[in-house]
């Protein structure tokens, strides 16, 4: 529904997203796009063993290679530990990496890196790098890890990336006083985020001797600060410029290659561009964790959840990165959607050698949503309980507070998202629908909430600067990312909304980190609620300028003057007084009485806004072959006041067909005896095209958050949550098996269908 709460100029209107023409036109650059005269390629030889020491590393030869200009090892590299993950400082986040280190810890662990005149130079030179290596244990699975004498990954961790419990009330006390008792285990996969454009930076020094760097990165201002830690450069010596972004997804929330590039440029004194093929991005950069999640439920004959438990155990892979925050995100958020009297957590990350697994979309809120999302199922499942009415009987209210006291709930929607997904997707018929032969169909749903930034936990900071300029445009500066999302647009939209100007006399100019106020990153779906607000402020001291500038033009009072359309009104009378135009011109040209529109403003959340939503997934199971075929999806969400009806239809859909992948068919397969992803291209790894995507119907239904500038609230990262979960029961709808692991592949489908009823 697209309906107003106010009557705004831009504000909730579908606008073009102002980075459009260059990117369909192909006119936008992206780091691999960019040449610089001079400039060298870059090439990392990545581990030929999934857990070793080097002996000895022999690149004499690859020096010697004409066209190579350097080949650095981990002794030619500053020796300062570090975390490559985007948190805000300061963070307690593991140091457990290096930018070249004599240990390598997964097969896809840097070695060493050449710069050279070509890219064909450069691969030819990595042949010619002879290492030999001293093998150590391998540890493929967190079970293994966790047993006692497991040889350590990082020593003095016992394998420990982080942990996190905590109990309220008296779980114990509410198992024994429930009428049932239900316990299940979930477990997830590996999967790669497959953004279109694979991680890659250019590294050079300017005139003054600084580096600069171009990235496609989610975290400029952290990856600034990250490089002055790993190089032990000024910070004021460093520039991060984020160029074009094609798709993050969490991926690029990490600082991930451009340490070793930068190296390579201080050797060289060149430009060097380094980017990974699909083949070094599948393997060597991040992935999403995977988990076995075990919940146990107390439950009443009436459907009342009374106690619950949830113990995690993830995968973070060779490095921490975003390991253990990860963890702590869903022990924040496990309260929150079933609150309960009740209640305990208990998570540990753990270090494999396995790819490292990071941020991604959702931030562990995915694993869990499946996991909790499928327990509720086979909790109805057992009560004879349709599980549409367990959740509302059980589900989040306006004005819930977290035992923790982290989360407020201010603004809600779940109960309309839940009731209006029924009535669209044919809940009761279809439910009650029994299909004959060997083809079963189900319908299925599950619930979500997500708690955008990350207060109160690290800091959270944004800032915006518009300048007006004299002809009535302005230019608005802002630190956060635009990686495909449509941030630049909206902030476009708040700025013109607070000048009361087109959106098209809005410039933007985003990221440098010399020029653009701080922002912490594109993550968390913090950039509408915390980067929006900060717009909104600054909007407001400009428009205060021009209307104060205008009050002593035409001896009014600024108090009453609007501007709206281009056009400085008297507010009582209605009269026009001056075109934007003309007041930004006399404001800086009137001798004797000239002013500068030009102001900034920061904002730093109190709170988590809670988004919720609802999905809906009907299917059809073949239970001959075990396909599942999804046939349509019902995505609902309350993301409060939307700002962008287009861009945010557009976030639905992308993340409802990332979260259909992760139930249905993505997963990154790790040989169990070495490590070694075996499905590391786009043909092997099973990624959805548009042609697999299930139709979606999408539904906002709108509150207002009273913490946000429109009252708008997260929708980055909740659309990929419940697809999943959802799917699955439908699954189990149709065939009445309950199956507690993704993807839910045709292999697994049948295998399990002969072990349970055939």
């Amino acid at each position: 529904m697209e309906g107003n709460f106010v009557d705004y100029q831009h504000i909730g209107k579908s606008t073009k997203r102002i980075d459009v023409i260059p990117k369909v036109t192909g006119k936008a650059k992206f780091v691999g796009d960019i040449k610089i005269p001079g400039m060298l390629y870059g090439k990392i030889l990545w581990s030929a063993l999934g857990h070793a020491k080097i002996k000895r590393i022999e690149t004499d030869p690859a020096k010697r290679l004409p066209g190579v200009k350097a080949v650095i090892t981990w002794k030619d590299v500053p020796r300062h530990a570090y975390c490559p993950a985007g948190h805000p400082y300061p963070d307690d986040s593991p140091q457990d990496m290096y930018i070249l280190d004599k240990t390598v810890r997964f097969l896809g662990d840097p070695v060493a890196a050449v710069a050279a005149e070509s890219k064909e130079i450069a691969q030819k030179a990595l042949g010619l790098i002879k290492v030999e290596y001293e093998e150590l244990p391998l540890i493929l699975s967190p079970e293994e890890a966790l047993k006692e004498n497991a040889p350590e990954i990082h020593e003095g961790t016992k394998n420990i990336c982080g942990q996190h419990s905590y109990e309220f009330g008296n779980v114990l006390g509410g198992f024994k006083n429930a009428d049932l008792i239900i316990e299940d285990e979930f477990r997830t996969p590996i999967v790669q985020h497959c953004p279109i454009e694979n991680h890659a930076s250019l590294a050079y020094l300017d005139n003054d001797a600084r580096l600069i760097v171009h990235s496609a990165t989610q975290i400029p201002f952290h990856l600034r600060r990250i490089l002055s830690q790993v190089l032990g450069m000024p910070m004021g010596k460093i520039k991060v410029i984020k160029s074009y972004v094609g798709g993050g997804f969490g991926g690029k929330e990490d600082v991930c290659q451009e340490p070793i590039n930068a190296v390579l440029a201080l050797t060289t004194g060149n430009p060097v561009l380094l980017e990974f093929s699909r083949e070094e991005e599948m393997v060597s950069t991040r992935t999403r964790h995977s988990m076995i999640l075990e919940l146990k439920s107390g439950v009443m004959k009436n459907g009342e959840l009374v106690a619950r438990e949830l113990k995690v155990l993830s995968n973070t892979g060779a490095y921490a990165a975003h390991g253990h925050c990860v963890v702590y995100n869903i022990d924040a958020q496990f309260p929150v959607l079933y609150p309960t009297p009740n209640i305990s957590f208990a998570g540990l990350s753990v270090y494999t050698n396995m790819p490292i697994a990071s941020a991604m979309r959702s931030y562990g809120i995915s694993q869990y949503n499946f996991a909790m999302e499928s327990h509720m199922d086979n909790i109805a499942q057992r009560l004879g309980m349709d599980p549409l009415d367990l959740r509302l009987k059980n589900i989040c209210k306006l004005g819930y507070r977290d035992p923790q006291a982290y989360f407020s709930v201010n603004s809600c929607g779940i109960e309309e998202c839940l009731n209006k997904g029924k009535e669209l997707s044919n809940w009761v018929v279809k439910r009650g629908q029994k299909s004959n032969g060997i083809k079963k169909r189900g319908l299925g749903m599950a619930c979500l909430s997500y708690a955008s930034s990350t207060y109160p936990y690290n800091a959270e900071l944004s800032g915006a600067r518009i300048k007006m300029n004299e002809d009535g445009s302005a230019t608005l500066f802002i630190g956060s990312a635009e990686i495909g999302q449509g941030n630049d647009t909206i902030m476009a939209q708040i700025a013109a909304e607070e000048l009361g100007i087109d959106v098209e006399s809005i410039h933007v100019i985003a990221v440098d980190t010399d020029l653009c106020p701080i922002d912490m990153g594109a993550y968390a779906s913090r950039q509408s609620s915390v980067c929006g607000m900060a717009v909104k402020k600054a909007g407001v001291k400009c428009r205060k300028a021009i209307t104060g500038f205008v009050g002593s033009l035409f001896n009014r009072d600024p108090e009453d003057l609007l501007v709206k359309y281009g056009v400085i009104y008297d507010g009582l009378t209605g009269e026009s007084l001056i075109s934007v135009k003309d007041a930004a011109m006399k404001a800086h040209y009137t001798k004797g009485n000239s002013v500068t529109i030009d102001h900034e403003a920061y904002f730093s959340p109190g709170n988590n806004p809670l988004a919720f939503g609802a999905v809906f997934a009907e299917v059809e199971v073949d239970t001959g072959t075990g396909k599942v075929e999804v046939e349509k999806i019902w995505a609902l969400h309350d993301s409060g006041k939307i700002l962008n009806y287009q861009a945010a239809e557009g976030q639905v859909h992308g993340g409802v067909s990332m979260g259909f992948a992760y139930g249905t068919s993505e997963q990154l397969l790790i040989d169990k005896n070495t490590g070694r992803v075996l499905n590391g291209n786009l043909l092997d790894y099973k990624m959805p095209t548009i042609l697999d995507v299930p139709p979606v119907d999408v539904t906002f239904v709108e509150t207002i958050e009273p913490s946000s500038a429109y009252g708008n609230k997260a929708l980055g990262e909740p659309p990929c949550i419940s697809v999943a979960p959802a799917v699955r029961n439908a699954v189990l709808n149709a065939i009445g098996v309950a199956y507690n692991e993704i993807p839910l592949t045709p292999e697994k489908i049948l295998l399990h269908l002969k072990r349970t009823v055939l």
